[in-house]
């Protein structure tokens, strides 16, 4: 039998939209309604009762509540009306970049490391650090060869012959998994005792005693750091002196020119998208292995070269 009580919550439930509300709900345009029903109740309550203007919060607000907006198309108005400084204050829209205490670039050109192109449009690796970085990747694949070689061997009695083209560039196996965390202690002069890399879904994420300390896109992406890394410290002077920070802003620079992909060799090549979230949208440009899909950077793309 059913009762009257379960007919309200079966009328409630079918006023109800999921997607929007619970875990699903966007406080930011939460907020942009509850404002509006606001105004609504205030210009009611001048115009009219008070008691009307009363009755008409209640019912927006129940509105709210159970639909997760009062206004149809809210989050088109977020994303055209508020500015990133509120979202923020929400957790929405994109983190403000914080200031750099070394400009990534001018540091790179002083050092050498990158040079101007033939033709002076645009920047690339200097010869004797796409070399560096290149043999710093062949020594990462000898050593996680080297590695699985030596596990295999303990089972099968295997000899241990590789070389740094046999070696794969993943990291399922517990010899791989310590390889990676060894060269993440090197690249963040932290105790490696004190490290873990979590691998989700092909993204990094790097913790020291619990606490996060970064992350990578992909596993191209944390190669491609190690290797620019160990190139670095043998032949820049100061380079182990900059702040952690400062060497995170400057490798990441560093990927915005690798041409081939540390992973898997491939092609990296430019693309453009749109990032969509419930009341943000932004324009990126991001560098994707055209054979892996593995990505090595996202940056955002500046309005006026996103109109073009």
């Amino acid at each position: 039998m059913t009762t009257s009580h379960d007919t309200r919550l079966g009328r409630l439930d079918r006023l109800r939209r999921p997607e929007y509300t619970g875990e699903n709900r966007c406080l930011p345009c939460t907020a942009v309604n509850v404002a509006i029903a606001v105004a609504a109740a205030a210009a009611i309550a001048v115009v009219a009762a008070i008691e009307l203007a009363a009755l008409a919060l209640a019912v927006s607000l129940a509105a709210i509540w159970l639909r997760g907006y009062l206004v149809p198309g809210t989050p088109e108005l977020t994303k055209r009306y508020l500015p990133d400084r509120v979202l923020r204050l929400f957790g929405k829209g994109r983190a403000a970049a914080p200031p750099a205490d070394v400009d990534a670039e001018s540091y790179l050109l002083s050092a050498d490391v990158l040079v101007e192109t033939p033709d002076g449009a645009d920047l690339s690796f200097a010869p004797w650090f796409a070399s560096a970085w290149n043999d710093a990747l062949d020594e990462m694949r000898l050593d996680a060869s080297v590695a699985d070689a030596a596990d295999a061997s303990v089972t099968a009695g295997a000899d241990i012959s590789v070389t740094a083209a046999d070696a794969p560039m993943t990291a399922n196996d517990d010899a791989g998994i310590a390889a990676d965390v060894a060269a993440l202690a090197t690249l963040t002069g932290v105790d490696g005792d004190s490290l873990s890399l979590d691998w989700r879904g092909g993204t990094a994420f790097a913790s020291a005693d619990g606490e996060r300390i970064g992350h990578w896109e992909s596993r191209a992406a944390f190669l491609a750091d190690v290797a620019a890394d160990r190139a670095l410290s043998d032949r820049v002077d100061d380079w182990t002196a900059l702040p952690l920070a400062a060497r995170s802003g400057v490798l990441g620079a560093l990927r915005l020119f690798v041409e081939e992909c540390p992973a898997c060799e491939g092609p990296v090549s430019l693309e453009e998208r749109v990032v969509e979230s419930c009341c943000t949208s932004y324009d990126v440009v991001a560098g994707r292995c055209t054979a892996c899909n593995a990505r090595l950077f996202e940056l955002d793309l500046p309005p006026s070269l996103a109109a073009e």
